[in-house]
């Protein structure tokens, strides 16, 4: 039985250890629109019906960013928008026309009146992966709250109890002296 409750308990703190590290690794990869961002790969959290039918919120999609001239008319694609207060927020959208700028980076057209330039495109959603109700999950890592509870305070919590093992093991020692 013990053995078993040991086996139990290593699974259970490899898996908090790995959704910590990842966590972590998710919030210092952040970019200036608070996406995290390894290499070209994008970590997009879809937190609101924005993004509907094709994607769910609280759905978890890692998309791929690639070269300008990889982004053709009908690509589907993940870019930034702000709107008028400077709310910046992710939209999804079909490209309609390509502007390729000589000295310039290109810009893309999504309808009449949208225009985002290169620079503001995050991947395509064609061949994006996506991990239903993911997001929720990371996002509660991810969040100040949920860090503090389900990394920091752990993380804490296993420090002090190491320490008090060490001391109480070196007083053990010091007794039967």
């Amino acid at each position: 039985m013990k053995k078993i409750f040991n086996f139990l308990k290593n699974i259970l703190i490899s898996v908090w250890v790995l959704a910590a590290i990842i966590a972590t690794i998710c919030l210092i990869s952040y970019n200036d629109y608070s996406v995290s961002e390894i290499g070209n790969y994008s970590i997009i959290i879809v937190d609101s019906d924005r993004l509907e039918p094709d994607f769910k919120e609280n759905d978890l999609v890692i998309t791929k960013k690639v070269a300008e001239n990889k982004y053709n008319v009908g690509d589907k694609v993940f870019f930034y928008i702000s709107n008028p207060s400077d709310y910046v927020f992710i939209n999804y959208g079909e490209i309609t026309d390509k502007n390729e700028a000589a000295y310039a980076e290109d810009s893309y057209y999504f309808g009449e009146n949208v225009v985002i330039p290169y620079s503001k495109m995050i991947g395509h959603a064609n061949g994006s992966i996506v991990y239903h109700h993911w997001g929720l999950v990371l996002s509660i890592f991810e969040s100040r709250w949920g860090f503090m509870f389900l990394v920091i305070f752990p993380t804490i919590f296993a420090i002090v109890y190491e320490i008090y093992s060490i001391i109480e093991e070196a007083r053990r020692e010091k007794n039967e002296e």
